[in-house]
């Protein structure tokens, strides 16, 4: 059944809709589009939403030094509910700002990056669809 599947005139492929869809979605922003040769959109939307991860990322970075530093010169005793509890407060003032205005930005630009390339290959399906029909 599968051997007569294959070897019919019509292959068993995956749209290009649903793959950019799929490899920007589970690799990275931007990605799918570059899939689908769209490469300045897809530098855009990947720079976009990595620049929100590399905010949130240089902020943990910060402050687990900061706490590192606090624990090395004896500021904060090496017991971990208080570690913990001083890992887990919330920013405060203009970085909590910065730190959600990042988040985001990554999470939209992520969402942004699916839809389009969605949408971007269901054009380039229809399109491939119709010179097939001639």
């Amino acid at each position: 059944m599968i051997a007569t599947y294959v070897s019919s005139n019509k292959e068993a492929h995956m749209k290009k809709a649903i793959t950019a869809a799929l490899i920007s979605a589970f690799v990275c922003p931007g990605t799918g589009h570059f899939y689908l040769k769209k490469y300045n959109i897809g530098t855009l939307i990947s720079a976009v939403s990595l620049s929100g991860l590399v905010y949130l990322l240089y902020q943990a970075v910060e402050r687990a030094q900061e706490i590192s530093d606090q624990i090395l010169s004896g500021a904060v005793p090496l017991d971990f509910n208080l570690i913990y509890q001083m890992i887990t407060e919330q920013p405060s003032g203009a970085k909590a700002l910065y730190a959600s205005i990042a988040t985001w930005t990554f999470i939209i630009g992520w969402l942004v990056g699916v839809i389009d390339a969605y949408r971007l290959g269901h054009a380039l399906d229809k399109s491939l669809d119709k010179a097939d029909k001639r």
